[in-house]
């Protein structure tokens, strides 16, 4: 049962890496500074910031199993 739980974590935290590098390439491509304001912002910028949001929300999720793992069992 341990090494399903630590599989799961691995798998969430591969999961989390390609989330986060998926949502600031798309940033990048999708920001277009010297654009006119009508044309800076591709679809993919959004999809990028969608793409951050969902790694920060794994890496919350997985930040509190882990304070929850490793802290003191309370009274």
């Amino acid at each position: 049962m341990k090494v399903l739980r630590i599989f799961g974590i691995l798998v969430a935290v591969l999961a989390m890496v390609g989330f986060g590098l998926c949502g600031v390439l798309g940033v990048m491509i999708g920001f277009r500074p010297y654009a006119d304001a009508a044309n800076m912002f591709d679809e993919t910028f959004f999809m990028g910031l969608a793409g951050l949001a969902i790694f920060a929300t794994l890496a919350w999720f997985l930040g509190r199993k882990l304070y929850r793992a490793f802290s003191a069992p309370g009274k």
